[in-house]
This record gives structure tokens, C-alpha cells and sequence, in this order.
């Protein structure tokens, strides 16, 4: 089945319908130059965020100390001062503007699509997380807000089922056709394949038919081409499906993609038409319409996530032939632009959101400061294995007043951040856990046990041998790439003959709850998150279980009461140190004191007064100093604001907490993961 939907844009006009006027004169046998600005998985960060730049993004130019990073209306700047440059531009999003900071939990996405409105974004690919509030969610922002076409030609929607507000099959289009001074431009959007299945295992019930992205792609090729000059795909597949989806076509000219959070620089080069990488039924139907095909270069861009950078990809495009239709990239440069503080702000994009972040402080605090980060916490452990923030996650669910069962697991890819070094706030909470996810409880069998690690294996082993899963109360030695049915217990041995399938990709090998070994036909409580409970991420071990209880507690919560509990940095027996000077500290630490900040009146800095004179603790002076740089962010040309900040910070950091080892922010091989033979290899 294939649906054809069109919007064709000409200049700035905008029809419905499928009229196409024929390319201009003017242009025809001159090489023509073309903008495309290119964005994706924005992921709700609408505002300027802290983090500390990986080495991938040092490389690209975004510098730790040009942070804050991100913002829309950094990226607005950049891209309508790219637009003023160009003769002919498009604006291209590859989708997932939603779900990732607060603002979203808060707005549910109507700041989003207005910000995207006013950045003059051209067309959109519907993203995977674009739907986490439901079908509805979105077709309310889009109609009510959006200047622009959402696209997903593989998705067929369910028609509306008798309520006033159109579904998005009336709002989702397949195709947009741009009219750039004569140049005509198909755009094709294609929406994620690879989550969908998930969206309805997790209860989402979108009503969406997934079709083939190459055939779906290809029919509509083959439908316009004579009416058109360059095709350029939209997409939020994945890199892996987008570079299936190029060579298992002909007639793309360029694939913007999103959905893996990469920056391709350069763009990757992938060769269409390779035929015999088809699947047999593709390729029989393809070879009957395109048996002459020979293969053409494909640039493939990507341009990272989480407003970090904006895309410009140059392209000259040229005639095969003069007087036809048939154009091609002839040459390209790309560009990905780091969007931090050096970059101004936008002042129609930073005005339109600053009612919504004054309400999002009134109702969630998102300054409030919780901790303080000496080091990075990272969410993916060094060994493969569990990890500093997986551990600390899974021990905050487990020893939950109201939870507190046997061991905890979480999905690895449900903590969404690292904890960057520096103050740790409740806007940082959000950046870890975006998803309102809760904590389940219910109990298994110790075979189930061994079946839930047994898929943690298998899932890891398809992602490099890195654990799909964070625990607390449990150690485990999985296998990838295999499964030595010999090192298991001999009672698993017993029960699970099929287990010694040569295709196994992977296994659980021993498995200790509580410091013993698992028995089979023991009871165990366990604790995870909705999300996998109800089968999500594949956890269908737990989907089928009938005893589940939602303790409607978030997840994001649970982490922060258990963040609270912790003791300031530096103190020793539960307690910081005494002191009356600095000297009484020790090195790297500040003697914390009321009324100790002043502001030097000569110099006009501000100062410490050398001693405490009621006696004071010793306190991290990089927590004073990184705290006070978030408070003085309150302070408007005001120096005496700023030592009072500063005061303040060196009080604060007396008592907030330390996030580090002592809290449980550790490696210690409680999942340890080890290669099976055919990874050796």
C-alpha cells in the first residue's frame, strides 16, 4: 500500500495539491548553489545547559570554556545569519525536538514547535520521541503552532476516531516540494522504524502502520522524478538504516539524518543502487523498474543532538545534460557550527521563551542545588560492565522507602546524561531521567532471574558487548558472542538444554543475589521501571509477569532523595573539619564562616576576611567556587550581589551534598561482562 500526500512550496507561497510547475530557464546549464541547514534531536533543549564537552565535541570545536552550550535562540542566530548569506537555503530538522530537559515535562512541547516556528525551519522529519505524549500531543502543536510540514512517508496513522481535533494523518505529510528561484526540491521524510515497536509494547498506542522505508522512498522517486530537479531525504532512522535505506534506492541526492546523536564531518559517502545488498524481494521488484541503475555517491549528514551544533551543508548542484531535469551534486562543504556563548542570541526566539521559563521556576526549581560533582559521573561503566551513575541509580530504587526489595535493575539507555563536575541541580536531574518513569516492583522466580540475565547478555552483546542494564543488590558475569553452557551452575545446565545452541550471542554465567547463588526455584523481589515492566527495550521476561506493582514513585525523585542524604565534600566520620583560618584546612579546602565575604572598596573585588572569628568548617573550595558561579548568574551589574553569592555558596557547599564514591558513584564490578569466542575473533 503506498499514500501519497504533497505540500509543494514556491518562494513563500504555500499550496495543498500535487500541480507542479517546470524549473526555470534562467538556471538551466549553470551550476546552482544551494543552503541547507540542517538540525536534529534538539531533545527540549531550549535553553543554555551546562555539561563538560566528551573528546568528540572538543574536536568540533565546542570548548569547555565556552560553556553554557546550546539554545535556541543561539541556534536561531546562527541559522538565520546562514539564510541571509545564501541565495537559495533550506532549514531541514531530521526530528526528536521533544523529551530531554524539563521544559518539556512542564509544556509538553508547545514551546518547541513555536521556537521552531520562528527560526524558519522549512520541514521536519517526525522523531520517535515526538510522539512520547501520544498521537494527540503532537497534532495539538502542530496544528495550533506550526509554520512548517512535518513529514513521515512511512507512516500510515489511523484515521481520527470521531473527535474535532484532526489526526495527524490529516497533519503528517509525505513529501515537500521546495521551489528555491527555479530549482525544484523534493523532500521526503521518513520517520524512526526501529522504536516503534517499542512505543506499543510501552503502551503507547499510536495506531501507526511502520511501511518499508526503501520501497516507500523508491515509489515515490519513481512517482516525481520527471517533475522534479534534486532529491533530498528527511530522515530520523538511524545511521545504520540510513545508509541501508541509500543503497538499497537510486535517485537520492543527499540523506539528512538524525535519530544516533553523531555529527558525520565530513558527511559519510554512501553508494546507491548496490543491488546485491538488497533483500531478494526488494531487489526483484527493484530490478524490474531500474535494471540499468548504476551506482551514484550519496552524501549522508548528521549533525549531532541536543542544540550543540547547526549544520550548513554547501552544495553546487549541476545538469547532466542541459535542458533536462536530471541535476546532481557536483561539489559540497559541510560545516558543523558549535552553538555555546560565543554565539548571540536571537531576541525574537529569546523573548517568545522567557514566560516559559519563568513558569517552569515556579514550578519546578530547576536551579535548586542539590549536590556538588567534584569529578564526572559517568552512565556508562570503563569495563564494559556497570557504571559509576548506573550504580548510584540503581541503589537509590532499591533502598526507596516503599520499595526495598531483593536487587534493582534499570535499562543503561533510560539514563539519558552524564553528571558533568560542578553544582548538581534539579534541572541536571531532569537532563538524567526526561522520562516521568516510576518504580515497579514485583517478584520472579529464580529461573525468571536467570532469564532477565540472560537477555541482558544477549541485548548487550548486540550493542559491542556493553551492559544494557544498571543494578544494585545483584552481581552477575555475562557472556557476549556466545555461551559456554559449561560454566554455568549445573542445576541451569539441567533445566535449559537448548542452551547449548552454537548460535547463541550471549548468556549469563553466575548470578549472586544478596552474596548467594541464585536458585531456580526461589522467589525473588525485584525492582525496576515501568517502562521495561510493561516490556519495553525487549524486557519481555517482565512483561509477562502477573505480580507488578506501580509504587508510582519516579525514578527521577528516588535518585534525588538518595543525592540528599549524602555529606558535604571533605567530611570525615559525617563531619567537615573545624577551623578558624584557612591554614587549619587542608589543601584545596576554604574555611566556611558567616559574614567571612566582603567587598573590597579599593580594589573593588571581593575578599575574605582571614579569620572566622566564631569558628567555621573546612569546605571544597572548587564547591565554593562552582556554586557561586551559578548563584552570581542571579546578579545583574551588581559586585555586591556577587559577594553575597558568594557567601552564600560558601555556606552552601557546609552542607549540600557530595557526589562522588563515598555516595556510591563507583565502579565495582557488579556486572561483569566478558567476550564469548565469536567477538575474539
Amino acid at each position: 500500500m503506498v499514500k501519497f500526500h504533497c505540500v509543494l512550496l514556491v518562494f513563500f507561497s504555500l499550496w495543498l495539491g500535487c500541480s507542479i510547475e517546470t524549473s526555470s530557464p534562467e538556471i538551466d546549464g549553470q551550476g546552482v548553489a544551494v543552503r541547507f541547514i540542517h538540525t536534529t534531536d534538539i531533545h527540549s533543549r531550549l535553553f543554555p545547559y551546562r555539561m563538560e564537552p566528551p573528546y568528540t565535541d572538543k574536536t568540533l570545536g565546542l570548548l569547555s570554556k565556552n560553556a553554557p552550550f546550546g539554545g535556541v535562540a543561539r541556534m536561531a542566530f546562527i541559522i538565520k545569519q546562514a539564510r541571509r548569506q545564501a541565495y537559495r537555503s533550506l532549514y531541514l530538522d531530521s526530528g526528536d525536538v521533544f523529551q530531554g530537559a524539563p521544559v518539556f515535562n512542564v509544556f509538553h512541547g508547545e514551546p518547541e514547535i513555536k521556537a521552531l516556528s520562528l527560526m524558519g525551519l522549512d520541514a521536519m522529519a517526525a522523531g520517535n520521541h515526538d510522539f512520547d505524549l501520544g498521537e494527540p500531543n503532537l497534532a495539538t502543536w502542530i496544528r495550533k503552532y506550526a509554520t512548517f510540514p512535518v513529514l513521515a512517508a512511512n507512516y500510515i496513522f489511523a484515521p481520527g476516531q470521531g473527535t474535532v481535533e484532526p489526526p495527524l494523518a490529516d497533519l503528517i505529510n509525505d513529501y515537500v516540494i521546495f521551489n528555491l528561484k527555479g530549482l525544484r526540491v523534493l523532500v521526503i521524510g521518513l520517520g524512526n522504524t526501529s522504536t516503534m515497536t517499542t512505543l506499543f509494547e510501552a503502551g503507547n498506542k499510536l495506531g501507526i502502520t511502520v511501511m518499508d522505508a526503501p520501497e516507500t522512498v523508491q515509489n515515490i522517486i519513481d512517482s516525481l522524478k520527471p517533475q522534479v530537479d534534486v532529491i533530498v531525504v528527511l530522515s530520523h532512522l538511524g545511521l545504520t538504516e540510513d545508509q541501508e535505506l541509500i543503497k538499497n534506492t537510486t535517485g537520492i541526492d543527499i540523506v539528512f539524518g538524525g535519530h544516533h546523536h553523531v555529527v558525520l564531518n565530513p558527511p559519510k559517502v554512501v553508494m546507491d543502487c548496490q543491488i546485491s545488498e538488497m533483500s531478494p524481494t526488494w531487489r526483484e521488484r527493484f530490478l524490474v523498474a531500474h535494471k540499468d541503475c548504476s551506482p551514484r555517491p550519496v552524501p549522508l549528514v548528521h549533525s549531532g543532538a541536543f542544540a550543540k551544533y547547526v549544520g550548513i551543508l554547501d552544495v553546487v548542484f549541476k545538469q547532466k545534460e542541459k535542458g533536462s531535469n536530471d541535476w546532481e551534486v557536483a561539489s559540497y562543504k559541510y560545516e558543523p557550527k558549535p552553538v555555546d556563548s560565543t554565539v548571540p542570541e536571537d531576541s525574537l526566539v529569546k523573548e517568545m521563551l522567557e514566560p516559559y521559563m519563568d513558569k517552569l521556576r515556579q514550578k519546578v526549581m530547576v536551579d535548586l542545588i542539590l549536590a556538588y560533582a567534584p569529578k564526572q559521573v559517568s552512565r556508562f561503566g570503563s569495563r564494559r560492565g556497570d557504571s559509576q551513575l548506573g550504580n548510584l541509580v540503581a541503589t537509590a530504587m532499591r533502598r526507596r522507602q516503599g520499595v526495598e526489595t531483593d536487587f534493582a535493575l534499570t535499562n543503561t539507555l533510560g539514563i539519558r546524561t552524564d553528571i558533568f563536575p560542578g553544582p548538581v541541580t534539579i534541572d541536571d536531574m531532569y537532563n538524567v531521567f526526561p522520562f516521568e518513569n516510576t518504580i515497579t516492583v514485583m517478584y520472579l522466580s529464580g529461573s525468571e532471574v536467570v532469564q532477565l540475565f540472560d537477555f541482558v547478555a544477549r541485548r548487550s552483546a548486540q550493542r559491542g558487548c556493553n551492559a544494557q542494564a544498571q543494578v544494585d543488590g545483584v552481581r552477575a558475569r555475562l557472556q557476549c558472542g556466545g555461551c559456554d553452557v559449561a560454566q554455568r551452575p549445573k542445576e541451569w545446565q539441567e533445566r535449559e538444554e537448548t542452551r547449548a545452541n552454537p548460535d547463541d550471542i550471549g548468556c549469563a554465567l553466575s548470578i549472586e543475589v544478596g552474596g548467594n547463588p541464585v536458585r531456580l526455584d526461589a522467589q525473588y523481589n525485584v525492582a525496576v521501571n515501568d517502562y521495561i515492566a510493561n516490556g519495553g527495550s525487549g524486557f519481555t521476561v517482565l512483561k509477562r509477569n502477573t505480580t507488578k506493582i506501580d509504587t508510582k514513585i519516579p525514578q527521577r525523585d528516588a535518585l534525588m532523595d538518595f543525592i540528599r542524604q549524602g555529606k558535604p565534600c571533605g567530611a570525615q566520620g559525617g563531619a567537615l573539619k573545624p577551623c578558624t583560618t584557612d591554614k587549619d584546612c587542608s589543601e584545596g579546602y576554604l574555611c566556611a564562616c558567616k559574614g567571612r565575604v566582603f567587598l573590597d572598596k579599593m580594589s573593588g573585588d571581593c575578599a575574605l576576611y582571614e579569620v572566622c572569628d566564631g569558628g567555621g568548617v573546612c569546605v571544597l573550595e572548587k564547591c565554593m567556587s562552582g556554586v557561586a558561579q551559578l548563584l552570581k548568574e542571579q546578579c545583574i551589574q551588581s559586585k555586591q550581589c556577587e559577594c553575597d553569592m558568594e557567601e552564600v555558596a560558601l555556606l552552601q557547599c557546609s552542607s549540600v551534598a557530595c557526589l562522588d564514591e563515598n555516595l556510591g558513584a563507583k565502579e565495582d564490578g557488579r556486572l561483569e561482562l566478558i567476550l564469548g569466542s565469536s567477538l575474539t575473533k
